[in-house]
C-alpha cells in the first residue's frame, strides 16, 4: 500500500489492478457461501455504479485508498479495456496465502476475465485484482 500512498489518481487505479502476479498459485480450499456472496455483490455493485456501497466491503486500508472516486476510475477503465459488462457467470472460491479469495467470471462484451476479491478473516475485502480466466 505504500505504492499507493506515492501515486495518485488515475495511476492509484491502475496500480490495484496490476499490483498481482497474472497467475496466482492458491490451493483450492471451500469458503463460506458468505464470501462468493460478498464477492459477487460487489462486482454487482461496481457495475451498477454504486461505488459508495460497493466501497462498504472495504477494510479500514482499501477504504483509505480506494475511495468511491477511485472504484469508479477502476470500473470506467475495465470496461475501457473488455468492453461494457454483460454478467458474472459463476465464481472459484480459494485461498490465497491462507486467507480467502473469490474469483468472480465476469463477462464483458469483448472477454470474460476473473474478477478475484481478497478477504480477510473478517470477511473484509482487502484487495482487487483482473486476472486472466483457464
Amino acid at each position: 500500500m505504500r505504492i499507493l500512498r506515492r501515486l495518485n489518481g488515475r495511476r492509484a487505479v491502475w496500480a490495484l489492478v496490476v499490483l498481482a502476479p497474472l497467475t496466482l498459485p492458491a490451493a483450492h480450499a471451500t469458503e463460506p457461501a458468505n464470501s462468493r456472496t460478498v464477492a459477487t455483490d460487489f462486482v454487482h455493485e461496481l457495475a451498477a455504479g454504486q461505488f459508495a456501497q460497493a466501497e462498504a466491503h472495504f477494510d479500514a486500508q482499501m477504504r483509505e485508498h480506494a475511495t468511491p472516486a477511485k472504484l469508479q476510475n477502476l470500473w470506467q477503465y475495465i470496461e475501457k479495456k473488455f468492453g461494457p459488462y454483460a454478467k458474472t457467470e459463476g465464481s472459484d472460491s480459494m485461498r490465497y496465502h491462507g486467507k480467502p479469495m473469490v474469483i468472480v467470471h465476469t463477462m464483458f462484451k469483448q472477454q470474460t476475465v476473473g474478477l478475484a476479491v481478497f478477504f480477510d478473516q473478517a470477511h473484509q475485502i482487502t484487495g482487487l485484482r483482473v486476472v486472466p480466466l483457464q
